[in-house]
C-alpha cells in the first residue's frame, strides 16, 4: 500500500497512545525506525498487514476495530493536511460523495502520486426509507471496516449528520486477471440517518415532472456520433451497438462493425477488472480507461506510404512505429435506461502535443467542449515556461 498510509497510521497511534506504543508496533512488525512512513513510498500489502496486527495485538483491540478506527481518523487527518474545502465540495449529500470516492481516488493516484494503485470501489442505490444501499468492491479482502470508519466521519464533518451503518451482505469471488488470479470481495452496507441531523438529506432529492422536459429529442443519430466522436455503445454481451465517427480514423472500419466483441478492439487498463457488462456495471463509478489493441489505423496508412515513398514530403510529421502508439481512451460507463446497454462516454488520453502528433491527431480531433483541448495547450504552455527560465 501507498506510504501514505502508513503515515496516517503512525500519525492515529502516537496521537492515541503515544510515541513509546509506536516504537513497540515497529519493533513487533520488524520496521526499522523512519523506513515505515515514507510518504511516497509504496509497501507490500504484507507490511500494512504486519503493522495493524501488531497495533491490534498491542493494544488488545480486534484488527476490525484498528482499521475502522483508522477510517475515522483518515478523514480528520486528510482535512487537517489541506483537503477539507476538496472533500466539502464533492457533493451536496452524502450519497453523491460516495459515488464520488472512485474518482476521487483516480486524482490521488494519477495526479497527485502519479501512482497506479489499485484502489477499491464504491456505488451506492437508494434504498427504502431514505436509507443508502452502498457496493464496496475491493481486490484487498478484509478492509471493509475503513468503510465504516470513512463513512460515519464523513458523515458528520462534512454533513453534520449521525448515520446508522450495518453490512447487509458480504462474499468474494475469484476474479482472473491478465496479471493472474486474484480475490475480490465485495461487502454490501445499509446507511440510515442517526439521530443527529440539520434538516439534511443523505441521498438527492427526486425529479419532479416540472425538472424534465417531455418534449422530442432533437438529437438524432448522426448528430450525436458527431458531437460524441469517440463515444461507445455496446450491450449486454459487450458487443459494439454504436462508435463515434473519429475512432474510425484510428481503428479498422471492420472491427467497428456492430456486434463486434468489445474485448477484441480494447484492453482495460483501469480499472483492473475483467471487461465484461456485470464488472463494468460493479464499477460504474470508475474512470476507465482503454487501450487499442491493434495499431492506431493512421499509423499504419504512414508506414504504408513510407514503404511506397523512400522519403518523405516536408508538410509531413514524420511519427516513428511505438508500441506507445496504440490509443488510449479515457471517460466514463454509463448505464442506459433500459439496463441492456452501456455507453461509455471518453477522450483520447492524450496530455501533450507530442502524445497528440504520436497518434496522426490535432487538437481539431477535441471537440471544442472536450477540456482535453485545455488540458493539452495548459501543459505546453508549462514546458514552455521550463525552456524559457
Amino acid at each position: 500500500m501507498f506510504g501514505f498510509i502508513h503515515e496516517s497510521i503512525h500519525q492515529m497511534m502516537i496521537r492515541r497512545y503515544g510515541d513509546d506504543f509506536w516504537i513497540n508496533v515497529l519493533a513487533r512488525s520488524g520496521f526499522e525506525m523512519g523506513k515505515e512512513n515514507i510518504v511516497n513510498h509504496y509497501y507490500p500489502d504484507t507490511d500494512t498487514y504486519a503493522l495493524v496486527d501488531s497495533v491490534s495485538a498491542l493494544a488488545k483491540i480486534p484488527r476490525e476495530q484498528v482499521w475502522e478506527m483508522y477510517g475515522a481518523f483518515l478523514i480528520e487527518y486528510t482535512m487537517e493536511i489541506g483537503w477539507d474545502e476538496l472533500l466539502r465540495t464533492m457533493s451536496p449529500n452524502l450519497k453523491g460523495f460516495l459515488d464520488s470516492l472512485d474518482s476521487l481516488h483516480y486524482f490521488i493516484d494519477h495526479v497527485v502520486y502519479k501512482a497506479n494503485l489499485r484502489g477499491p470501489s464504491f456505488r451506492c442505490e437508494e434504498g427504502e426509507d431514505n436509507s443508502i444501499i452502498l457496493h464496496y468492491f475491493t481486490g484487498r479482502p478484509g478492509l471493509y471496516p475503513i468503510v465504516k470508519g470513512v463513512v460515519r466521519e464523513v458523515a458528520r464533518r462534512v454533513f453534520n449528520m449521525d448515520v446508522n451503518i450495518t453490512i447487509t451482505g458480504r462474499t468474494q469471488r475469484s476474479v482472473q486477471m491478465s496479471t493472474g488470479e486474484r480475490i475480490e470481495e465485495h461487502v454490501i452496507f445499509n446507511i440510515k440517518m442517526g439521530s443527529k441531523q440539520d434538516g439534511s438529506s443523505i441521498i438527492p432529492p427526486p425529479l419532479s415532472p416540472s425538472d424534465l422536459d417531455s418534449g422530442v429529442l432533437r438529437v438524432n443519430q448522426q448528430d450525436f456520433c458527431a458531437a460524441f466522436p469517440y463515444h461507445i455503445i455496446v450491450d449486454r454481451e459487450c458487443k459494439l451497438v454504436q462508435v463515434g465517427k473519429d475512432l474510425y480514423n484510428h481503428i479498422s472500419r471492420e472491427l467497428l462493425e456492430p456486434g463486434t466483441p468489445l474485448i477484441r478492439i480494447f484492453e482495460i487498463n483501469r480499472p483492473q477488472i475483467p471487461l465484461d457488462f456485470d464488472n463494468i456495471c460493479n464499477f460504474i463509478n470508475a474512470v476507465f480507461v482503454l487501450q487499442v489493441r491493434n495499431m492506431p489505423l493512421d499509423i499504419k496508412k504512414q508506414a504504408q506510404q513510407g514503404h511506397r515513398n523512400s522519403e518523405t514530403s516536408d508538410s509531413n510529421i514524420n511519427v516513428p512505429l511505438t508500441s506507445g502508439q496504440h490509443l488510449k481512451l479515457k471517460g466514463q460507463m454509463m448505464i442506459l435506461d433500459d439496463k441492456k446497454h452501456l455507453i461509455y462516454l471518453c477522450s483520447p488520453y492524450v496530455t501533450s502535443i507530442p502524445e497528440l502528433l504520436q497518434f496522426g491527431m490535432r487538437l481539431s480531433s477535441m471537440p471544442l467542449h472536450d477540456s482535453t483541448r485545455d488540458l493539452i495547450l495548459l501543459n505546453q504552455q508549462r514546458l514552455s515556461d521550463v525552456e524559457v527560465k
